[in-house]
């Protein structure tokens, strides 16, 4: 495992999942560091940066800067938007909004060895900074703090790194542990998974900024290819001819991607890659995709909704891709009305792949993140899910080496919501940066069942190597007490909590959560449960059966299979 801890002081280097003050024989050579300005320009000329010329105001960071390797990326924002439903708190951002919260963001890659030195500022200030502090994974080393310049510099040692960079100054809740104005940084391989497609190949529609999206060239091709600029696609049900839709570095597309239409589900290997933006900003919280998402359903017309990006093609590549502002789900395959009207269509069939694609800035309920479909691999991405992070729905899936920052609703890694047969699904070495949860609400938690009734059992299923940083409200809750949810092999190893709120602090939380059920629960009644937990740490203090009430915070009844080791 390699992706651990945050170097969180001056001079801290993260090494093999370890927080390493200074340089030891072992890493030396890892280590031994340029100086700042000769690592800087040993950088320029290999690193690469996202920057998209003429970005609106209101997706441009006013409040920070970046600098890469001598480079000058595009420093992103997304805020919650006016809410557009008739009552409070309707969709769930109001907390949100009182808060003035925002994500600000860059994106950059290089070659393994390069080494570049990243430098954020905190442009508009917010009282005095006090510190600047990092949580992240992967490989960097924070090489100086200016805290009356209100910078930081961060040698980025190896990609693949994800970064929040923290100012603590006004904007900071040091009860939560949460900047306000979330500064994150992403740091990709030069090499992706999947090769960007040739602009001048037969077949492929160019789209340029400025342009008007053509549907009809569209339908025509086979690759549709957006360039660096501002793209305004709207809703796109993309046609059968399209297999590959590609938004090069710098792209900013504000639209959203449905490969899961009724012809298409037939199909295999759709493609959706590049490191550009899809950003749901022109839709308003559940937009139906009936009238192109002009206008939004009075209700959870999930069955009708806008869906960021939506995968039914079997043998699917989903790669790179930044998306935010969602308007409801943001990545899906489940079916919905368009894909269960062709009789005998199956969505266990669509299988594939997604790797190092960023979700962020969702602001409302709903605002699920990936499922893990059947023999899926989700792998090396960046979730901050409103809702859901991580569906488990379908059997033979593998959540690996995610980063995640969990807002206030939802579980991180979900079972429940109808009662299933699924097994073999494995989640390994994820690390949640932030859990934002106000309260101990019935579906939400790292790992979680919410009980909608039915039967069924879920079998041989592994969370392990879980770092949570910072405060949490709940680990687990498992429950059958109202559905016969059997639950089989259920295993939670090597989860490492650096904080469990008490139960006092959790009643000064302010935001979307009910106070009314325990932090931890395991609850048995209409199924078996089977449940071992191995090494879960909490402040430090590994949970056994003797402290799991205390120091764990569990809430034990009925007859579970449940053991401590």
């Amino acid at each position: 495992m390699t992706r651990r801890l945050g170097a969180l002081t001056l001079g801290v280097a993260v090494v093999g999942g370890l927080a390493v003050a200074g340089v030891t024989t072992a890493n030396a050579e890892q280590q031994e560091a340029l100086p700042v300005p000769a690592a800087a320009a040993a950088a320029a000329g290999q690193v690469g940066v996202a920057n998209t010329p003429a970005l609106p105001a209101s997706a441009k960071s006013s409040i920070y800067a970046v600098q890469v390797g001598g480079k000058t990326p595009s420093v992103y924002r997304s805020a919650p938007k006016p809410r557009t439903c008739p009552s409070t708190n309707c969709d769930g951002g109001d907390h949100a909004r009182a808060e003035n919260r925002s994500f600000s963001w860059s994106s950059f890659w290089f070659a393994d060895g390069t080494r570049p030195v990243v430098t954020v500022t905190r442009t508009a200030a917010a009282g005095p900074v006090t510190d600047i502090k990092v949580r992240g994974t992967g490989d960097f080393t924070v090489v100086s703090r200016n805290l009356a310049q209100r910078k930081i510099e961060i040698r980025v040692n190896k990609p693949k790194a994800k970064l929040s960079v923290e100012f603590i100054d006004n904007r900071y809740d040091t009860l939560r542990q949460l900047p306000l104005d979330g500064m994150l940084l992403f740091a990709d391989d030069t090499e992706t998974a999947v090769p960007a497609p040739s602009r001048t190949a037969p077949n492929t529609y160019v789209v340029k900024p400025g342009q008007s999206f053509d549907r009809t060239k569209a339908a025509a091709a086979t690759t549709v290819f957006f360039t660096r600029g501002v793209h305004d696609l709207g809703y796109w049900a993309v046609p059968d001819s399209v297999q590959r839709v590609h938004l090069a570095n710098g792209a900013y597309v504000r639209g959203a991607v449905d490969s899961a239409t009724v012809s298409k589900s037939t199909q295999e290997g759709f493609t959706l890659t590049g490191r550009g933006v899809l950003s749901g900003e022109q839709f308003n919280w559940r937009a139906d995709k009936r009238t192109g998402g002009a206008t939004s359903c009075s209700y959870d017309c999930w069955e009708h909704t806008v869906k960021m990006v939506q995968l039914g093609t079997n043998k699917f590549r989903f790669h790179d891709v930044t998306v935010v502002n969602a308007p409801h789900w943001v990545v899906t395959g489940h079916r919905d009305n368009e894909i269960t009207a062709k009789p005998g269509d199956d969505e266990s069939r669509f299988t594939g792949t997604v790797s190092d694609v960023k979700v962020l800035g969702n602001w409302g309920w709903n605002g699920d993140g990936i499922p893990a479909m059947t023999g899926t691999t989700i792998s090396d991405s960046f979730v901050s899910a409103f809702d859901d992070a991580f569906k488990l729905y379908s059997s033979n899936a593998t959540i690996k080496n995610n980063t995640l920052w969990q807002m206030d609703n939802g579980a991180v890694f979900q079972l429940g919501w109808f009662a299933k047969t699924i097994s073999n699904i494995t989640a390994t070495n994820n690390t949640l940066l932030h859990a934002e949860w106000t309260g101990t609400n019935s579906n939400w938690g790292l790992l979680n069942y919410q009980e909608a009734g039915g039967s069924g059992t879920i079998s041989n299923l592994t969370i392990d190597g879980t770092r949570i940083m910072g405060p949490t409200t709940r680990v687990v809750a498992l429950s059958n007490t109202s559905a016969s949810q059997a639950f089989r092999g259920v295993k939670l190893t090597d989860t490492t909590v650096d904080k469990l709120y008490t139960v006092a602090e959790i009643n000064q939380l302010r935001g979307n959560g009910a106070k009314d059920l325990p932090r931890n629960l395991v609850r048995q009644s209409k199924a078996p449960l089977e449940l071992t937990i191995t090494n879960l740490k909490i402040g430090g203090t590994t949970i056994t059966a003797g402290n799991a009430t205390s120091t764990g915070g569990f809430d034990i009844t009925g007859s579970p299979n449940l053991t401590f080791n």
